[in-house]
């Protein structure tokens, strides 16, 4: 596993992808309270205001924008926010499916701490019967939704495997229910968007902490709020205890920005090694496999998109984010030194309209020179 960690910046290099920066000489950590202060550089400070601007202005129910909340860090610094009536800089924002990447960071927790191994089987009992060709499966499978497994989010309605595991017969014991799939395709070759996939991890990561959703809060605070200073962070538990890591977690948007920022910082936080070496570029390396062409390790990869992939933001801005339904974003982009943070509705706003405003909005901050290998 150390090996392949290692040798994943390399691959990055030789596609040309941004370097992760450092947080620049003279700037705090945000771990109390962010640094402010103006967008620096030769930012286009009038295309910034009218992306800002687009981006709060379709309405929909009850008459608030879609947009809720929008800020950006440049530089380690908070340089642009901005909130509807009624929601705040203390206001929590559900998830979606960003909670898949708390999920990617939890594991990364535990395998810097050598407890979970990315290409060792995964730890699922279920799975450990003589014969069983799920015992084959890895975290990195799980992890880059190549486990071939036949649990995507894909299908209609409530008889959905997505809905049936957030609302419907599976929701009171989530991970028995993503367990009991059986294998579609050879692990590691069909990449399949999968939120009962990321309650298997979610299980393999309670489990693995053990004492039960107090044992996994502790660990939480522990390992990931207390050192970044996540004020509002909630993770959500299913009924048997598992946390809902495909779908429900709250955060501000200053706690989801310090998120952003421990991974532009390749997981180090205040001189302090959060994340493993090689986890980020891990999580932001497209994952192998041929119908995939967007997605890392619980992170979406701005790049082409394979076929019956969509594009996630503009064509040509390199970075890796988080993504969660209703457009719940946290954009991260080394190349400009760049954290952007979008939360809210999408009840008057489409996602071609949404990717292309929220591009214009980061493509108003230059990229920065030699940022790129």
């Amino acid at each position: 596993m150390r090996r392949r960690l290692v040798l994943l910046p390399l691959a990055l290099w030789l596609l040309g992808a941004a370097l992760l920066p450092t947080q620049p000489a003279g700037v705090p950590w945000p771990t109390e309270r962010w640094a402010e202060g103006p967008p620096a550089g030769e930012v286009d400070r009038a295309a910034l205001q009218a992306a800002g601007d687009a981006l709060f202005a379709p309405v929909g129910r009850g008459g608030l924008p879609d947009t809720r909340a929008l800020l950006a860090v440049q530089g380690g610094r908070l340089v642009w926010q901005r909130f509807a009536d009624g929601f705040g800089a203390d206001s929590p924002f559900r998830s979606w499916s960003m909670a898949k990447s708390v999920t990617n960071a939890l594991a990364g927790l535990l395998v810097r701490d050598g407890k979970l191994a990315l290409d060792a089987p995964a730890p699922v009992p279920r799975w450990q019967r003589a014969g069983d060709p799920r015992r084959a499966l890895t975290l990195r499978h799980l992890l880059t939704m190549t486990s071939g497994l036949d649990n995507a989010d894909g299908g209609d309605g409530a008889g959905s495997y997505v809905a049936r595991i957030l609302f419907g017969d599976l929701a009171s014991d989530t991970a028995r229910g993503a367990e009991q799939a059986e294998l579609d395709h050879e692990p590691g070759t069909h990449w399949a968007y999968s939120t009962a996939t990321s309650q298997i991890v979610s299980a393999i990561v309670a489990r693995t902490v053990g004492g039960g959703r107090e044992g996994v809060d502790a660990f939480v605070t522990r390992e990931l709020r207390a050192p970044l200073g996540l004020r509002t962070l909630v993770l959500e538990f299913d009924p048997a205890g598992t946390p809902l890591g495909g779908g429900y977690v709250w955060a501000s948007a200053a706690d989801w920005a310090r998120l952003g920022l421990l991974y532009l910082r390749d997981g180090v936080w205040d001189g302090r090694r959060i994340l493993p070496e090689g986890w980020v570029d891990f999580t932001r390396n497209v994952a192998p496999a041929e119908n995939n062409g967007t997605y890392g390790a619980h992170f979406w990869v701005s790049a082409k998109p394979a076929e019956d992939q969509f594009q996630t933001l503009r064509p040509g801005i390199e970075a890796f984010q988080m993504n969660g339904n209703a457009g719940q974003y946290v954009v991260i982009a080394p190349d400009r030194d760049l954290v952007v943070v979008r939360l809210g509705e999408m009840h008057a706003t489409s996602w071609a309209q949404l990717n292309d405003r929220l591009g214009a909005f980061i493509q108003a901050f230059p990229q920065q020179a030699g940022a790129a290998r």
